[in-house]
């Protein structure tokens, strides 16, 4: 019976993914309509908005089949609000388009439906639409990151807390490595202001790919600012793997190590957090008694470490010169 589920699960988990790729999808296009519509690509918006709805509705009629047959995944309510908000923001974008002056689709253009070459148009079209919004928005987004990592930067410089200068007296006291461990090489600057609004807000959008990509950036920015402490965190693939595998238990552990990791490798950076992996493990098991609150908190207190310790690597290295 055990084997037999979890082949159904591993035949389930591509739907999963597929779900998990058309909501992507589904909210990128929602963002493109919300910031293009009216600049004449209305109708290649609006099939963009109808296919991912149709990739999520095909798989979660197939996630809805295989859950029947398993019994670590229910199809529940959940599911079905999801695709019927979906369905009504379609229908409702739809009725404001065509009450405005520019209808979404021109009045012949259903009878074309029936030509495969014409649906073959149509979709490489909308596809390019969505791309080119894709790619013009990323550009805009880099742009503004790096202006805003120039300054930021700037500001590190003359920032007094880490100083090479002051090496021999920055963390001899507290060193948990021993005196000879400093900073961790550096390896390029790395993200250190993770919102913990838009880790919660990402990650439910997603159905937790977001979260999985946390726990990506995590992985590195880890092993980079702990070099030289002779752990190793493990990546992204081994935290799914194994997590899997171990019904969530490798997951714990993973949380565990990496909390006691980040904790006791601030003082190399002049800083200190008495949350470790302990804290975690309480608010996230315990805590979670008190109407799933603890989570909630765990979670802040992991983001709020790898903020602390990432910005302290980037000050050292900002003013290393």
């Amino acid at each position: 019976m055990y084997g037999n589920n979890f082949f159904i699960s591993l035949i389930m988990f591509p739907f999963l993914a597929a779900r998990a790729i058309s909501l992507i999808i589904l909210t990128f296009t929602l963002f493109s309509i919300f910031k293009k519509w009216n600049t004449g690509n209305n109708k290649e918006l609006f099939n963009c908005l109808l296919l991912s709805n149709a990739f999520l509705i095909l798989s979660s009629i197939f996630i809805f089949i295989l859950s029947k047959m398993s019994y670590y995944y229910r199809f529940d309510q959940n599911d079905l609000i999801m695709i019927f908000l979906s369905l009504v923001i379609t229908i409702i974008i739809f009725a404001i388009g065509n009450r405005s002056n520019n209808k979404i689709y021109p009045d012949e253009y259903f009878s074309n439906i029936s030509d495969t070459d014409f649906l073959k148009m149509e979709l490489t079209n909308s596809i390019n639409v969505l791309m080119s919004i894709f790619n013009s928005s990323k550009n805009e987004y880099q742009e503004k990151s790096n202006a805003k990592k120039s300054q930021k930067f700037e500001a590190y410089k003359n920032n007094s807390s880490y100083s090479y200068q002051n090496k021999e007296n920055s963390y001899t006291d507290y060193n948990y490595y021993g005196n000879d461990l400093g900073p961790a090489p550096f390896r390029g600057y790395i993200k250190d202001d993770w919102s913990f609004l838009l880790f919660i807000i990402f990650s439910f959008l997603t159905c937790g790919i977001y979260h999985w990509y946390f726990i990506y950036r995590v992985a590195q920015m880890a092993n980079i600012t702990c070099d030289g402490d002779g752990e190793n965190t493990g990546g992204l693939l081994k935290f799914v793997v194994f997590g899997t595998l171990t019904c969530g238990i490798y997951c714990l552990f993973w949380e565990f190590n990496v909390m006691n990791r980040l904790q006791a490798n601030a003082p190399r950076y002049r800083r200190f957090t008495q949350d470790g992996g302990a804290s975690f493990l309480l608010w996230l098991i315990i805590g979670s008694w008190f109407c799933g609150i603890g989570a909630f908190v765990a979670w802040s207190l992991m983001i709020k470490n790898v903020n602390l310790l990432a910005k302290a690597y980037n000050i050292a290295h900002a003013n290393a010169n």
